[in-house]
């Protein structure tokens, strides 16, 4: 499809939803006396998002991305609780506002996944809760009614979830007063975005408000949330003020929370241009990586956060939240360094937490998992229970990495271009797709076409396509991890641009077929863990030994079902390998052209490596349980059976073991 067409093909059905009558009241404070719709308020920001139509991923993210929308991002609403529940479609079905937010997550990934494949059978489906929503307004005030006026249940992060379909829609061409809809609820209903757990993240999307009304009314309102949070000290604030982010120290807090709220100083750093905003985002980053990340680019976070030893995990949701935080960190600073960090999280922890049907997800996921079953967990917040399992809802009443693994790749995707203020049109992260935007101080309508393998290959070509020729900077971002870029243009090489903040800048005239190829050589290292062990690298992938994976399964009454059971994982394969000292392994290329490389594929390493016959499995955590994956041994004698693995990217394994003890 188009992206023209994918633009266009939701705007009829979005918009007969509701006549003026059923919108007016929605309005009512919306715009402060003498404002006006379509101001636009100053930004800070290095880099602007694309709607999503103007960009089109092929490849194997097209192929991804399609086979989500039409397997479980469709089929979760009919076949667990609680999307199988009109939430957001009808009154409330239970006295809480957590299903609220699993549902919510949900609507916005079924709606990014559907604006980023045209998938008119998915939008369908998500719009009718839009739709529902939006025409069953209370004054100004949008969704369950017992969260209107306080109370026990006061809780308005469920809001911020659901609001973000809405922004992806407008941000798409569909529904244009949604600026101002959002805008009167907040300005309606002013209150308790400084107290509650979470309740501050609508400060996210105050400030989409603001900067599609210019109305100062939101920008105070969300700065005042901000401060509140901050020194209010709610229970979940204390790694969240001064003292605990600029102290540097360890991070106790619960994950998605963290990374939520400490995306919204950057934000505000955009619309305000307060250095002090940006100081406190980054100090708050830079917590994660120094005390906390796990060799597939995620924290460990089960679902606090945690230590960094071969056995610590993350939660699916921490992989789309922290993606999520470093897409704003990317757009903000204009810093490639934090599209190298959504690019490692997406392509490793991200493809190495979901079957690769689009069928079945982890609750909890690790770099080492020998089993994955409904007995298997071995991490320490609740020993032995289905959270390992592949599942369509691995939480189960818990369903929040259900919903929100579907925002995932839409969001890498939508993000993989950006433009500048300067009419520059930027690429951020790496993979085949195009995007059509106006560019130069002539606003240029042109498209560029990207042809790559990436991230199992190392060159892109980037084709132009353009009326006549035009002159626009075009940045290209330099990956942390590589050393010697090459770049050439018509075939022609071209020395290297000075690299400013991972990126380069060609600034030129561009005529129609310009091709600019660029190389990004990748090589091996290793990665050496707190308890001493060692994993391997090349480029944004990490390697890991593939585990052949014997598959059962469950279903699970009011939470599975026969096409999309309870997922059970075991193998026979011989996994307890030590590695020795030994000089880095060279890349492998597999030169068969696979369609999915991450059911094929076609990179790898190969080690020489040792058994460990005492290293075994665990003692199960519950009676008649799996057995767990163990943590490193302590005892590794060299003296057992040598092998050769062969380790393939782990983004396309389901059982695996990445970190080897060192012998």
């Amino acid at each position: 499809m188009s992206p023209l067409n994918r633009r266009d093909f939701l705007s009829l059905s979005l918009l007969t939803a509701l006549d003026a009558a059923a919108v007016r009241p929605l309005l009512a404070n919306s715009l402060p006396q003498g404002a006006s719709v379509g101001s636009v308020a100053k930004r800070w920001a290095a880099f602007e998002e694309l709607p999503s139509h103007a960009i089109q991923p092929h490849g194997w993210l097209q192929l991804y991305l399609k086979r989500q929308a039409s397997t479980l991002a469709y089929a979760l609403a009919d076949t667990s609780w609680p999307f199988d529940t009109p939430y957001w479609q009808g009154e409330e079905q239970a006295p809480s506002w957590w299903p609220w937010e699993q549902v919510a997550y949900w609507v916005d990934g079924a709606t990014r996944c559907a604006l980023t494949t045209g998938d008119q059978k998915l939008m369908d489906r998500a719009l009718e809760r839009i739709r529902y929503t939006l025409s069953h307004a209370n004054g100004s005030y949008l969704g369950p009614k017992y969260m209107r006026n306080g109370g026990l249940d006061y809780n308005r992060w469920p809001h911020a979830i659901f609001f973000r379909a809405l922004t992806a829609l407008s941000d798409n061409g569909s529904l244009a007063n949604i600026p101002e809809i959002l805008s009167s609820f907040y300005l309606s209903y002013q209150d308790g975005y400084d107290i509650a757990a979470r309740n501050t993240v609508n400060v996210e999307t105050m400030l989409w408000c603001y900067a599609r009304t210019g109305n100062p009314a939101l920008l105070a309102m969300a700065e005042h949330a901000w401060h509140g949070y901050v020194t209010g000290q709610p229970h979940d604030a204390a790694d969240l003020n001064d003292k605990a982010v600029f102290g540097g120290g360890p991070i106790t807090a619960h994950g998605v929370t963290y990374a939520e709220m400490a995306k919204l100083p950057a934000i505000l750093y955009a619309y305000t241009g307060k250095p002090e905003y940006l100081r406190f985002a980054l100090a708050a980053q830079q917590r994660i990586f120094d005390h906390h990340m796990l060799v597939d680019g995620i924290p460990s976070t089960t679902e606090h956060f945690g230590t960094t030893t071969a056995l610590d995990s993350h939660e699916t949701c921490d992989i789309t939240d922290h993606t999520w935080t470093w897409g704003y960190l990317l757009s903000t600073t204009g810093d490639g360094v934090w599209a190298d960090r959504i690019e490692r999280a997406c392509f490793n922890a991200g493809m190495g937490a979901i079957r690769k049907d689009w069928k079945g997800l982890q609750y909890f996921s690790c770099p080492n998992q020998v089993v994955a079953s409904e007995s298997s967990n071995h991490n320490k917040l609740k020993h032995g229970n289905y959270w390992m399992a592949y599942q369509p809802n691995p939480g189960r009443g818990t369903a929040c990495c259900g919903g929100n693994v579907h925002r995932l790749f839409p969001n890498y995707a939508m993000r993989m271009w950006m433009t500048t203020s300067d009419g520059g049109l930027v690429a951020a992260m790496y993979g085949a797709s195009s995007v059509s935007a106006n560019v130069g101080h002539s606003k240029t309508l042109v498209t560029l076409e990207q042809r790559t393998e990436y991230p199992f290959a190392d060159t892109i070509h980037f084709t132009l396509h353009a009326a006549h020729a035009v002159t626009f900077p075009f940045k290209l971002r330099i990956p942390g991890w590589c050393a010697k870029p090459e770049l050439s243009i018509d075939g022609q090489h071209v020395p290297m641009p000075t690299v400013e903040h991972g990126f380069i800048t060609l600034d030129r005239r561009f005529k129609p077929g310009t091709v600019v190829r660029l190389r990004l050589p990748m090589e091996v290292k290793a990665i050496h863990t707190v308890d001493n062990g060692i994993a391997y690298e090349c480029g944004p992938l990490v390697y890991t030994q593939a585990l052949d994976a014997a598959w059962t399964s469950d279903v699970v009454p009011k939470w599975t079902t026969a096409e999309y059971p309870a997922w059970n994982a075991h193998t026979a394969q011989a996994w307890n390998y030590g590695i020795a000292d030994q000089p880095l392994p060279s890349l492998e290329r597999n030169t068969s052209e696979a369609n999915d490389p991450w059911a094929n594929p076609p990179c790898s390493l190969t080690v020489e490596a040792t058994t460990l016959p005492a290293w075994t499995t665990t003692a199960p955590a519950e009676p008649n349980g799996d057995r767990l994956t163990p943590a490193l041994p302590t005892d590794r004698p060299a003296n057992g059976t040598k092998a050769k693995l062969r380790l393939v990217p782990l983004g396309t394994t389901e059982l695996r073991l990445t970190i080897f003890p060192k012998i």
